[in-house]
């Protein structure tokens, strides 16, 4: 049966009982209505029990996501910060994009829509020597010879993203 079912059935019992109620003695009416009122509740969460939706994931995956999480994000903060160390190809490929990005975000300003204005923001927010490493227009992804600038830089450069 329906829930709306039980609900119409348990309004006509409690309608005929109250009748009844009515012909034979008041104080015993309460005490008449509840009995179909309490068969309703039961019949009701005995259907909702039938029909509740059972988790896909293991409990146990619940606790480890967050960790595990979180074990990903540091695994790629940690390759990303050896990236400051490795080779300007490598700086050009994997953080220039993040930083760029991060600055169109933090500014509101899109490259593409006005090179100049951003660019005059960047070396006004990170200074001429920050900038270069930046600017998303100064990329060399096949440099594999000059050298990144460091952690030192990517630290200062996120420093002052961070300050904007």
């Amino acid at each position: 049966m329906s829930r709306m079912g039980i609900v119409v059935v348990a309004v006509l019992l409690i309608g005929l009982i109250e009748l009844a109620a009515v012909r034979e003695a008041r104080g015993t009416m309460l005490i008449t209505c509840g009995i179909p009122v309490a068969l309703a509740f039961i019949a009701l969460v005995w259907s909702l029990r039938e029909h509740s939706v059972q988790p896909d994931t293991d409990p146990g995956d619940i606790e480890n996501g967050p960790a595990e999480m979180l074990h990903h994000w540091h695994a790629r903060a940690e390759m990303l910060a050896d990236r400051a160390d490795g080779t300007r190809a490598d700086w050009d490929r994997h953080l220039r994009p993040l930083l760029a990005k991060e600055f169109e975000l933090s500014t509101g300003m899109r490259v593409a829509k006005n090179r100049k204005a951003t660019e005059a923001a960047g070396v006004l927010q990170f200074g001429p020597e920050l900038w270069l490493w930046v600017d998303p227009a100064n990329s060399a992804l096949r440099d594999q010879t000059t050298r990144a600038p460091g952690r030192a830089a990517l630290d200062e450069i996120l420093r002052r993203l961070q300050r904007m």
